[in-house]
């Protein structure tokens, strides 16, 4: 065990270590992705397909390319908005048995060869569905809108990285009816890292923000229960020339133009919220609150 103090070993080819909360926030998304290509590959291909997330790394971008095969099926992906450019790659096998499947064939072990020029539309189209799939799988983290930029065979003419970037590394096991495959999908780090954080934020401000305004209501609506309102019962208003305020004079009739049937209105700070006609209590007079079209409106 390391003692207090002890200078600890740093990986400059590593300077970024994604935490495991963001992890997990990452695994959640390639789940998802990885179901619905599943779904997407049984109802295209008319055969049983199983996708399944097996491992999340992170790895420099050189260590990535020096573990795939050569020859193998290799798509560079923009994630517009964001920087910087992912890989999907399928074994060529997976891709192989998937156009046999796609073109009415019975499946098997296919031959490792490149696409023929009818091949390589068929397979484009399939990717584009399949990043769309990984659109909706990441669209919890951030709104990407992936689009593929090519196809190409050969790792070493590939190079959506710099040789010491940091990548993080998702690895599928892929079957297409009998056949067993993988699928590695590699995204800079720098490229998601903003967004998982984001996301993260987001969430925790949010939980917080929950907390937060439900013991506020909490505390404004048991302070109001006992603050005093004022409130008046009135009738319409109506309009007097000045000179007909000057003039008036004890037993003066001023006309209204409420009429007999018509509800009071109740008013509190300007303004009205309720209904009532006059009745009485006792000694006291009182108004009674009925339905009426202000009312009403004013609850909606």
């Amino acid at each position: 065990m390391a003692n207090p103090g002890d200078p600890e070993v740093f990986d400059f080819t590593r300077p970024v270590k994604l935490p495991r909360e963001l992890l997990r926030v990452l695994q959640l998304c390639y789940e998802t992705f990885s179901h619905r290509m599943a779904t997407l590959l049984t109802s295209t291909l008319r055969v049983v397909c199983h996708a399944e997330l097996i491992s999340i790394e992170q790895l420099s971008y050189a260590e990535h390319m020096a573990e795939l095969a050569n020859p193998t099926l290799l798509a560079p992906v923009v994630l517009e908005p964001l920087p910087g450019t992912a890989l999907l790659e399928m074994t060529l096998s997976t891709a192989m048995t998937s156009m046999d499947h796609l073109l009415g064939g019975k499946g098997g072990p296919q031959p490792a060869r490149p696409l023929s020029d009818i091949e390589t539309p068929l397979l484009r189209d399939l990717l584009d569905q399949a990043l769309e799939q990984l659109r909706v799988g990441m669209e919890s983290v951030a709104d990407v809108r992936p689009e593929l930029e090519g196809l190409e065979y050969n790792p070493q003419l590939v190079q959506t990285s710099t040789p010491t970037d940091a990548v993080v590394v998702g690895y599928f096991e892929l079957n297409v009816g009998e056949e067993q495959g993988q699928v590695s999908l590699c995204i800079p780090l720098q490229t998601i890292l903003p967004s998982l954080r984001s996301y993260r934020d987001k969430v925790a401000v949010s939980a917080s923000e929950r907390a937060t305004r439900e013991a506020a209501r909490n505390a404004i609506t048991a302070g109001l229960q006992n603050v005093p309102v004022a409130v008046s019962v009135k009738f319409q208003s109506v309009r007097l020339e000045p000179s007909d305020l000057v003039d008036l004079q004890p037993g003066d009739v001023i006309p209204l133009t409420h009429r007999l049937d018509e509800p009071l209105d109740i008013v509190a700070a300007g303004r009205t919220f309720a209904n009532a006609v006059a009745t009485k209590r006792g000694t006291r007079l009182a108004c009674l609150v009925v339905a009426g079209a202000d009312s009403e409106e004013n609850k909606r």
